[in-house]
């Protein structure tokens, strides 16, 4: 569904490191999801509550997450099912929740950076609605009896304009939320929207950063478990969140099956940096590519706060230039409608 229930991020993050030291303090899991059921929001407690069912019946948590829908991100589903093949289910939390913090932590750090220009722009358009109340006040020709003055020229006057303005307004914030909604459960159209954003200067950069930054964590992780490499690689490449990386999975998975190394498999799609490939095939001559791609992971961490600094300063300058379109159209009506004024009186 397009407005799928779905776990905060937030709540996620914390379900992670409850479940992580519960388990590792060799608490049953029926035990846990059952105290799971008593915490949270509705939908917390209630999706917990059928998992904690689903144990009850003999099933095991992977089986038992499959009830849920898509409560719980895809991520977290697959690698709990690692854990449960490896027995370092523990483990597999803790990690989850260190990987969800940073993700929070980023994403707080992103609309930090807007907090202002956001403001201006909440500004600019509370000035534009108090005009358009305002002018609803103001007499316009004395020989039209009911008329106003309409400074904007948009016939948005008094406070009915307002209510239509305010209405405008209103959709355009849905449409937006209908647009990041449709990019986030990924859309068709939406995935084309995203293969042409990558395409920007500058931005493009920043977003396949953050994609590898999500892919290099979650291939070290899977690297780490028993996992077949034609399981692992896909799910490390859906990770992204990005359809230019998970459009590949299936060639990836052709060429692993052909006896292809990993590195030569990545290499063919021609999408990933020539400096991750080289340190791949690095760590699987060495033998030692767990640790390798943890380190990959740690490098491209730091990039990626760059990477939002940059989206954030991209977004920022975007909204400025709104705000300074709103200026510049609100001095010309007003000067037009003075020297309109002029002429009529002279």
């Amino acid at each position: 569904m397009f407005f799928s229930n779905r776990i905060s991020l937030k709540a996620l993050s914390q379900f992670c490191h409850r479940l992580a030291t519960a388990t590792n303090a060799g608490i049953q899991d029926r035990k846990i999801w059952t105290d799971e059921a008593g915490r949270g929001s509705a939908s917390q407690r209630q999706n917990a509550a059928t998992v904690r069912d689903e144990l009850a019946m003999g099933n095991s948590i992977t089986e038992a997450l499959q009830s849920t829908g898509g409560y719980y991100p895809p991520l977290f589903r697959k690698m709990i099912e690692v854990g449960e093949v490896s027995g370092r289910l523990g483990e597999i939390y803790k990690r989850l929740g260190r990987h969800y913090d940073r993700v929070l932590s980023a994403r707080r750090d992103f609309w930090q950076r807007l907090i202002w220009p956001l403001f201006q722009l909440g500004i600019a358009l509370l000035v534009i609605g108090l005009l358009i109340w305002i002018m609803g006040m103001i007499p316009g020709d004395p020989t039209s009896p009911g008329s106003h003055i309409d400074i904007l020229g948009l016939g948005l006057i008094g406070t009915s304009g307002l209510m239509k303005y305010l209405s405008i307004l209103l959709f355009i914030a849905v449409l937006i939320l209908l647009v990041v909604k449709s990019i986030l459960n990924g859309a068709l159209w939406a995935r084309k929207l995203q293969r042409l954003t990558l395409q920007i200067p500058v931005l493009g950069d920043a977003l396949k950063t953050l994609a590898l930054a999500k892919f290099t964590w979650a291939l070290q992780l899977v690297l780490d478990t028993p996992m077949d490499l034609r399981k692992a690689l896909p799910l490390a490449l859906h990770s992204t969140g990005s359809e230019h990386y998970s459009e590949h999975s299936q060639e990836i998975v052709q060429r692993i099956e052909q006896g292809q190394s990993i590195t030569q498999s990545l290499a063919s799609t021609g999408i990933f940096p020539s400096d991750l490939l080289d340190n791949i095939a690095v760590g699987e001559e060495s033998g030692r590519l767990v640790e390798t791609m943890e380190r990959q992971a740690i490098e491209y961490e730091e990039r990626a706060g760059s990477a939002i600094a940059i989206l954030a300063q991209f977004a920022g300058y975007a909204i400025w230039a709104l705000v300074a379109v709103f200026i510049i159209v609100m001095i010309f009506r007003i000067f037009s409608f003075y020297v309109n004024t002029i002429n009529s009186l002279t």
